[in-house]
């Protein structure tokens, strides 16, 4: 019963994770000489989308183990 409250937890702390990654993403703008907002939107989008994986396989995991 633990590890299945752990690994729900988890889930829902990288999706809360995801969600601000994509904040930023969508937020990020910047102009200048050395504008490395593009960059920085692409890190982001590639950390929500892991984020959102690894949420999804521990929830699964952890409705599997029932």
């Amino acid at each position: 019963m633990k590890k299945l409250t752990i690994l729900q937890i988890i889930s829902i702390l990288l999706l809360l994770i995801a969600i601000l990654a994509i904040a930023c993403a969508v937020t990020g703008t910047g102009s200048g000489f050395l504008d490395l907002s593009n960059i920085a939107r692409a890190a982001c989008v590639c950390a929500a989308v892991v984020c959102t994986i690894l949420a999804f396989v521990a929830w699964k995991y952890a409705k599997s183990s029932d």
